[in-house]
Order: structure tokens, then sequence, then C-alpha cells
């Protein structure tokens, strides 16, 4: 019996391998889709470089029996790893368009278009099946054997900066002054953008932490630890701000303002402010509820109202802030004590006194 061809054909441009256990994984970044090949599918894929005919393919692979390569090629095509000749060339590429940046385009697949549940009953009903199943993470981290240092509640001040202002004064400081941070000012912004301000009733998660900042199902996933080194009122040192009792606990004395430029990459800038407040996550307390691939992008985005709410009370109170994500993470896990794994770094923001001084003028 006859076997017909395919006319001219291309690999698909969006198309990754790995291997999954012993098996083949290939993955098509424009349709999402997945699938297990042979090795032999490689070999065959790389012919498709250029736009050619089964028939050729086959001529090509002439050790290989005429029947199973034509047959192979259209199996090609139906998963859509083989595309028509016009199609290929109109098709722009993720990877060529995103530098083959891999990770990102894998992410990006990984997170698109899921599904959720949008009844109450059925998110009620995952939420009970979910506490029978597993126990909560616990909410507020705490360390115990550490010197403890309540934070004093600030004075108001008596014409407090209108919302706009501060937005309209708000910039990324790098130049800043010698003079001392207070503890009150570090004070004031630490609890205003870290801290708890309520509860609220999650149903069958109990009672849910509010903050100035909103978290995805108020799971509040991110840590502050601070390293202070110009802060009048407070010993230099590393410091955990623990949520549920408002205070600072120390878990390393000294001067670490050489340790905070290594964590943000050798800007020495950084050291010349007052302090500086590393962002972690505590992902266990994400995936609990959200046991989604885009769940990894929520820790980001949490992070990120987090680090405006901290500028926007840092330049209230006078102070010049800054965030930058260039992070060397593996050595801030190694300076705090994290594994990387349960817990890991995602953002820095800190501030110091300006050298020109930023507070929200009082007529606007």
């Amino acid at each position: 019996m006859a076997t017909s061809g395919l006319d001219n054909v291309a690999r698909n441009p969006e198309i990754l391998f790995c291997w999954s256990g012993e098996r083949l994984l290939v993955q098509d970044l424009g349709s999402g889709n997945s699938f297990f090949v042979s090795p032999q599918t490689i070999l065959l894929l790389d012919l498709f470089g250029r736009p050619r005919s089964s028939e050729t393919a086959a001529k090509i692979l002439s050790e290989y029996e005429k029947k199973s390569v034509l047959k192979s090629v259209r199996r090609l095509a139906r998963l859509g790893l083989l595309i028509p000749e016009k199609d290929a060339r109109r098709r722009t590429s993720r990877l060529k368009l995103w530098k083959e940046n891999l990770a990102s385009a894998q992410y990006h697949l990984a997170s698109r278009d899921i599904p959720f549940a949008t009844s109450h009953a059925a998110i009620d009903r995952f939420l009970q099946a979910r506490a029978a199943e597993e126990r909560q993470p616990r909410r507020f981290k705490r360390y115990r054997a550490t010197t403890r240092r309540r934070l004093p509640t600030s004075l108001t001040p008596e014409k407090p900066a209108a919302l706009d202002r501060v937005l309209a004064a708000r910039r990324t400081v790098r130049e800043f002054s010698r003079r001392p941070v207070s503890l009150q000012d570090l004070a004031a912004v630490v609890r205003g953008t870290w801290g708890r301000t309520g509860w609220l009733d999650g149903g069958p998660m109990g009672r849910l932490a509010t903050k100035t900042s909103p978290s995805a199902g108020a799971l509040h996933p991110i840590e502050c630890y601070v390293l202070a080194w110009n802060v009048r009122g407070l010993r230099p040192g590393l410091y955990h701000y623990d949520v549920a009792a408002d205070e600072l606990r120390r878990l390393r004395p000294g001067d670490l303002r050489v340790a905070a430029v290594k964590a943000a990459s050798g800007q020495r800038w950084v050291g010349r402010a007052a302090f500086l407040c590393v962002m972690t996550a505590v992902f266990e307390r994400t995936l609990w509820k959200y046991q989604l691939e885009n769940a990894y992008r929520v820790l980001w985005l949490d992070a990120g109202h987090l680090a405006q709410t901290f500028c926007l009370l840092a330049t209230s109170r006078g102070l010049g802030p800054f965030t930058t994500a260039a992070i060397q993470d593996s050595y801030i896990e190694k300076l705090i004590g994290l594994d990387g794994i349960k817990e890991f770094s995602v953002y820095l923001c800190g501030a110091g006194v300006p050298a020109m001084r930023l507070r929200p003028s009082p007529s606007g």
C-alpha cells in the first residue's frame, strides 16, 4: 500500500527537550502541550531545521525504513512539533525573542492560564480537605533563644503628609548623610510594612492576619530580616522581625554593613545607608493553599507590594529608601542561616537619612 508524505514542513521553533526519568519529554511553549517521545525524535526534528518534505527526509534517512520515517513525520506534525513552512516563517519564537532565557520561558509556560475554583462552596470544600490532609504551616516565624528588642510606638507627626505628596516625593536614594536613623523611624517603617494590623475570618483556615499590603490568600509568606548599623537606639547586628510579638530578635551582633554590600552584589552605596531589610519567602505558607505552578509568581508580587509600602513609609518619615533585586542569594541565606529551599531570599530594601532631605512639603 502506498504511503503518502507531507509537503514542506519545518521544526516548531518553540520546543524544548528534557529527560524525565528514563523518558524524553518535549514541551511546546506555544501551545503548552507536553509529550513523551523516543530519543530518535531529536534526529528527525534536527533534519527539519529548514523546511523539507517528508519524502526528502525519508531519502536522507535511507538507513531507516521509508514507511517508518513517513509515519513518524506525520505523527510529529499531528503533535505540532512539525508545522507547515509558511507557519514556521511567520511564527515568533519566544526563545529567540527572549534571548534564549530558558528558565523564564518554561516558567511563563507553566504559570499561564491555570483554571481556578470560583464558587465559595468549591473553595471551602478544597480548604476543608486540605486542613484534614495536612496541618497548616505556622503563621509567624520565631527565634526563641535570642536577644529581644520590642519596637517602640512611634509618635505621629502633627501634620502627617498626605498620600499624594508622599507618592510624588518618593525617590530611590543612593546618597546618604552620616546621621543615624532613629529607632522610632525604623520601628514605624518595619512595623508599618511587615507588622500585623488585625485579623480576618478565613473560614476553614481560621484567623488570618491582615497587613498594610495585600498578600495572596492573606498567607503572607514574606519574612523580614534587618541588618542595622546606623540606627540610634539599636545595637548593630542582624535581626529578625517577629510579627507576632512586634519586636526585633537579634540573631547576630556587630556592624554588618560590609555583609550588606556583599548581599547587594557589591553595590557600595548600600553600606552608606543606615539599615538593610532582607525579604525572604517561606514558600510552604503559599503552597499549602495554592498547589499550582504559578504559586511561585505570587511570592514576587507580595514582595513588590511590601517594597512599595516600605518606600512610602520611609519617605513619609523623611528617610531615603531604595530597593534592589541585585542580590546574592546563597550568601544571604548562609548569613541568616536559611536552607534556600524551605525559606529563601527574594528582595532587598533599605533606607538612611538622605544627603538631601526628601520630606514631603506640608504645603504640597
